[in-house]
């Protein structure tokens, strides 16, 4: 593996909300970026129906791979 690579980001994959949230935000603590990124999907009305048509719930700690598409559709690639 070369060091001069980025980590892996493949966004086609299952993430922990945790996880997808540190790549939104990898300059705060990791609790608080999941607690941001829930807070920016609770304030996204269209983006929230979209994830509850998926079976997503706000306290859920697992992301399937639509809902990982769908956030970064809204909100842009980390």
């Amino acid at each position: 593996m070369n060091r001069n690579q980025p980590p892996n980001t493949d966004l086609n994959r299952t993430f922990g909300v945790k996880e997808l949230a540190v790549l939104y935000f990898p300059n705060i603590a990791p609790r608080s970026a999941s607690t941001r990124l829930k807070k920016w999907i609770m304030t996204t009305p269209a983006l929230l129906a979209e994830l509850a048509k998926t079976n997503y719930r706000p306290t859920a700690r697992i992301l399937t791979p639509r809902q990982v598409h769908m956030i970064t559709d809204e909100f842009g690639e980390p």
